[in-house]
This record gives C-alpha cells, sequence and structure tokens, in this order.
C-alpha cells in the first residue's frame, strides 16, 4: 500500500494526515515541524505480523503519546534514517541517531521522534516473535543501533529488496521473508545464542543471496562481470557465493543471463527504445554475440526478439 499527501485536498491535507492516517493506522500523533510544505510518501508491505514502511518525508515529529499506549500496540519499531539524523526522546533521555544508524524503540512506551526531511526505512516487529529470540527484551528500551552494524545493513538492502518485488509474492515467499527479517532484526537488536545460530544459517544467508543477485542486476550490462568482482564488491569469497547460488539450484552464469535477457526483453516491448536496433539493444544488455542473443532470448520467452518488439 502507498500512501501520499499529494493526494489529499491541500485545505484538509493537514487534518485528514494527523487524523486518519496517523491515529487510526499507524497509531502515531504526527506534527509537520517547519514551515514548508508538508511530504510524506511512504510505501507499506505487509509480511503478515510484520510491516515495512519505506518513504520520504518533510520534518515531522512523531509521537507515541500516553492516551494511544491503552490501543494494544505493543511492537517494536526499529527506525533507519537514511538521508539526516534524526533525534528521540522517551521520558527525561534522549538520543541522536545520524545517518546509517537505527533506533529501536518500543510502542507500549511514550516517546517521541523528530526527523529531518529525507529518505527513511521503517520496520514494525511483534514483540511476541522477538521475545525468543532477542536477550532481555522485557528489559529493551530506546536503543541506537550503531553505524556499520553488518545485521542493520543486511536489513536494510534486504528490505528494499523485497519491497521491490510490490506485493512481496506468493504466501510462501512472504513467510520466509518474514523470518529472514526476524533472523536480521534480531541480530541487529541483540540476539540471543540459539537466535544467532538460525540467524546465521537462515537470515544472513538469504539478506547475502538477494544483495548478490541485485549486484548481478545492476551489473549486468556489463559485457566483461565476473563472479570475483561481484565477490570483491559484497566482500565474500566466490566460493561462499557459488554454495549461496547452488542452495537454490543457481548458478553466478544463469543469474547473469536471466538478468541481461530480462533487461533486453523490457528495453524491446518498451517504446522509448523503438528507434534502437535489436543487435544494439543485445550489446547495451551485456550481450557481445547477437547470434547466441536471439538463440538465448528465444529459449527463455519462446519468441525472437522481433516477435517481442511487435507484441
Amino acid at each position: 500500500m502507498r500512501f501520499s499527501t499529494s493526494w489529499l485536498p491541500e485545505k484538509d491535507r493537514l487534518d485528514i494526515w494527523r487524523e486518519e492516517f496517523g491515529h487510526r493506522f499507524v497509531r502515531l500523533d504526527f506534527e509537520p515541524l517547519e514551515s514548508s510544505p508538508l511530504h510524506y510518501d511512504t510505501t507499506f508491505l505487509n509480511l503478515g505480523d510484520i510491516i515495512i514502511a519505506k518513504g520520504e518525508i518533510s520534518a515531522i515529529s512523531c509521537a507515541r503519546t500516553k492516551s494511544m499506549l491503552n490501543d494494544g500496540n505493543s511492537d517494536i519499531v526499529l527506525l533507519i534514517q537514511e538521508d539526516e539524523w534524526m533525534y528521540a526522546e522517551q521520558g527525561r533521555h534522549g538520543q541522536s541517531v545520524s545517518v546509517g544508524e537505527g533506533l529501536v524503540r518500543r510502542s507500549d512506551e511514550a516517546g517521541r521522534t523528530l526527523l529531518r526531511p529525507g529518505k527513511f526505512l521503517t520496520l514494525n516487529l511483534p514483540v511476541e516473535k522477538l521475545t525468543d529470540r532477542v536477550a532481555d527484551i522485557d528489559r529493551l528500551g530506546m536503543t541506537v543501533i550503531r553505524d556499520g552494524d553488518e545485521a542493520l545493513g543486511l536489513l536494510a538492502g534486504y528490505c528494499k529488496a523485497i519491497m521491490a518485488l510490490g506485493d512481496g509474492g506468493s504466501a510462501s515467499a512472504r513467510s520466509v521473508m518474514s523470518k529472514h527479517v526476524l533472523d536480521l532484526a534480531s541480530l541487529a537488536i541483540g540476539a540471543n545464542r540459539d537466535a544467532w545460530v538460525v540467524a546465521q544459517n537462515r537470515g544472513v544467508r538469504g539478506a547475502r543471496r538477494v544483495a548478490a543477485i541485485s549486484a548481478i542486476r545492476r551489473n549486468a550490462s556489463r559485457p566483461g562481470f565476473r563472479i570475483g568482482e561481484l565477490a570483491q564488491e559484497l566482500k565474500v569469497s566466490e566460493s561462499y557465493l557459488r554454495k549461496l547460488f547452488a542452495e537454490v539450484s543457481q548458478t553466478f552464469s544463469s543469474l547473469l543471463l536471466e538478468a541481461r535477457l530480462v533487461m533486453a526483453r523490457d528495453k524491446l516491448i518498451d517504446a522509448r527504445f523503438d528507434g534502437l536496433q535489436i543487435s544494439q539493444i543485445a550489446f547495451e544488455s551485456g550481450f557481445g554475440d547477437v547470434s547466441y542473443f536471439n538463440r538465448t532470448f528465444y529459449r527463455r520467452f519462446e519468441m525472437t526478439p522481433s516477435d517481442a518488439r511487435k507484441r
């Protein structure tokens, strides 16, 4: 689901944003902090018990007031501000959070977070799902996860990648994603020993595989892209990558070929690229041989590149 204040009538924008969206949906008390135009544009992905939100905002305050605490919401909230710092208050305590760091809050405690304009990523995690994973969760209050934490970086990258799928895929896929997110969030917050072992063999591997596939798609147009460069970019070994791909019955070569074929197909069916010859599209998609491109394209899509363009 996506929500944007730009869709609301200007004269009622603030009231609808605060009352209908803030109080009823995300259960927060919103206030703009600057005189600049209000901007809140966020996409939400529901993985069952977990909700991931990613968006852009103007400067705002979001608070859980004492009057809201009887609504039954006890989620653990993990907020990552990607562009600017933020400041959080809980009781008499305050914390500044820099770019790339994560703020952990409990929804069953009153508090306020002040956000500068920029991009953010938020996870709402059910406390009952974290109880068996996080050490001393009952004592968990407002916590800052510092920049450079590997689990936090993997978690942020994984969430962005699965949100790019749109609806999260099938129910079974969303279930797997939910477990991966919980694994990574537990590591970032402070997993107990048993949860740490499970997360290393499940969530961490899943997140690294997703990061590897995303990097392959990002570099697919480079004709000489090799697995060694991918390993160097992700700071892992080539053998580790091969094992990750083998777990889903894939190889680096098969994933790279698929990324190039999809890139070419998308250009062939896009009217903006009608002026390009098919051979040029093949070369720009990372293929060095047009005959090989034609054969593999037909094998993958059961049509020729010319047929794809006509359709």
